[in-house]
């Protein structure tokens, strides 16, 4: 499933369901959901490991204390830890939590919950759901610090995990604030973005779509990216084809002291299939032995014959290289702009109103800190809302906009976004961004539009982080130089 829906969205469906079903009918689905997918893993545990359900004060904790009933049901040994003793206010919830009660069901304290990790239990979060709108505090923090420090208990969240935005992936209170781990999120009628980046990547765990019965046609806030959707835009090649049908790409930078990012983005653009390769550095050709096909031009020789341009990698910010820019960004041609490039439309407003007003497509490839800059805001900020920063700077600047990072993002000005369900830790390391503004040069060059482009590349790049840490499972010590063949075996079809 690739439909992304946002916290509004889903409480639209949610009273949609109300209106026709009743009340308590999402209820008892969501619980059921939650009691199957608790009784898969409790059955992978040792013979008698108690399940034990955090009970928040909402809804939440209803799905998760009718969860409970329901595993008593088949036998499992599951109990309930209250946040609070008093009966919930919402309605269902509450209705739960009587008929809990008058079947002589107990309700523990969080604060017993101590007494409970020492047996190494499986624990239902339901503290809080899609609606936190302030950072954990009090027992539920203190809870899930005592979770934090008992990595062997495994974790099913119900929803989202308690402490994390459903919409932006971001911790709330900010990133010092309290989140549960979770190995699993079972959420509710649609799939959440705020799963699927930042922060929540070390929180969500595996992600099980529970749709609760409800056919809908409710039109998604966004789309995640992965493998099905990138094997669509794969097309085989002809057999009558030739270097020629297949795009040359011009990368320009590879500054003194930076030509290897300039080499590498290379290396990413025939990775990705350009049929030729050209690079032009300000200070001189620059040549990888490793890779004798790679072209030289002349700096400021032109774009003649040339199908895409990836301008910035290890560029500098000499008025040479500000030069070059506006000429690329006066050309017609499909462009891509990374690292220097960014920087140097950060600083001059001439530049910047030149890209806002460029019509031949355009790709930025900024990491959060280079986001920033060209938003005038902080990359805290940008991490705070990868999503929402990312459609500013599309709407800004009229390009597609992807943000790097864990679930790269990616933006278009019409507010459609895409987040790219591939990635690595294997790809923190200098280099890994200059390979990827050449793979999505190269599909620009193939006359790939230029969101898909984005996607496709970026979905790519991330894939082949992950391939390489298939045989290195600590992530650390990617050469960027070893990425553009594992972009090449991404890229294959299955």
């Amino acid at each position: 499933m690739s439909a992304l829906f946002r916290t509004a969205t889903i409480r639209a469906l949610e009273r949609e369901c109300i209106d026709r079903l009743g009340g308590g009918v999402l209820m008892e689905r969501a619980a059921e959901a939650v009691a199957e997918a608790a009784a898969r893993s409790a059955r992978r545990l040792p013979r008698a490991t108690p399940i034990v359900a955090l009970v928040g004060p909402g809804n939440n904790g209803g799905d998760a204390l009718l969860a409970v009933s329901k595993l008593r049901e088949r036998g499992f040994p599951a109990h309930a830890l209250a946040l609070s003793g008093t009966e919930p206010s919402a309605a269902d919830a509450r209705a739960v939590w009587h008929r809990w009660h008058a079947r002589g069901g107990a309700v523990g304290a969080l604060d017993g919950l101590p007494a409970w990790l020492e047996r190494r239990p499986l624990v239902l979060d339901g503290l809080f759901g899609i609606g936190l709108g302030r950072a954990l505090e009090g027992a539920a923090a203190q809870a899930v610090r005592l979770l934090d420090q008992a990595p062997q208990c495994e974790t099913i969240a119900i929803d989202v995990p308690s402490g994390v935005d459903a919409d932006t992936g971001a911790i709330v209170g900010g990133p010092d604030a309290p989140a549960i781990r979770a190995d699993l999120t079972v959420t509710m009628i649609g799939d959440k973005p705020g799963l699927h980046t930042g922060a929540a990547l070390d929180h969500a765990g595996a992600v099980l779509v529970a749709g609760l019965g409800l056919a809908h046609e409710t039109a998604a806030d966004g789309e995640l990216f992965g493998r099905a959707l990138a094997m669509k835009l794969l097309r085989p090649r002809a057999r009558d084809s030739h270097k020629g049908s297949f795009g040359s790409v011009l990368v320009v930078g590879g500054a003194a002291g930076t030509a290897g990012a300039a080499l590498l983005a290379a290396r990413g653009a025939q990775a990705a299939g350009a049929g030729k390769v050209f690079v032009a550095a300000p200070d001189g050709p620059v040549f990888d032995p490793g890779q004798p096909q790679l072209m030289t031009r002349g700096f400021e020789a032109g774009h003649e014959g040339i199908d895409a341009i990836c301008i910035g990698c290890g560029l500098g910010r000499s008025a040479k290289a500000g030069d070059a820019l506006e000429r690329a960004l006066r050309s017609a041609l499909p462009l891509v702009l990374d690292a220097d490039a960014l920087n140097l439309v950060a600083d001059d407003p001439a530049l910047a109103r030149q890209l806002a007003t460029r019509a031949a497509p355009t790709v930025l490839t900024p990491h959060p800190l280079e986001a920033a800059r060209l938003l005038g805001v902080s990359s805290r900020e940008i991490q705070s809302d990868r999503i929402g920063h990312a459609l500013a700077l599309a709407a800004q600047t009229g390009a597609t906009a992807l943000i790097k990072g864990a679930g790269s993002v990616m933006a278009l000005p019409d507010g459609c976004f895409s987040i790219l369900a591939a990635g690595s830790p294997a790809l923190a390391t200098a280099g890994t961004g200059d390979v990827l503004a050449g793979v999505i040069a190269a599909l620009l060059a193939q006359r790939m539009p230029a969101a898909d482009a984005a996607r496709l590349g970026a979905w790519a790049h991330g894939s082949a982080g992950e391939l390489w840490q298939r045989s290195h499972p600590s992530g650390a010590g990617l050469s960027a130089a070893e990425l553009p063949a594992l972009v090449t075996s991404a890229l294959a079809p299955a």
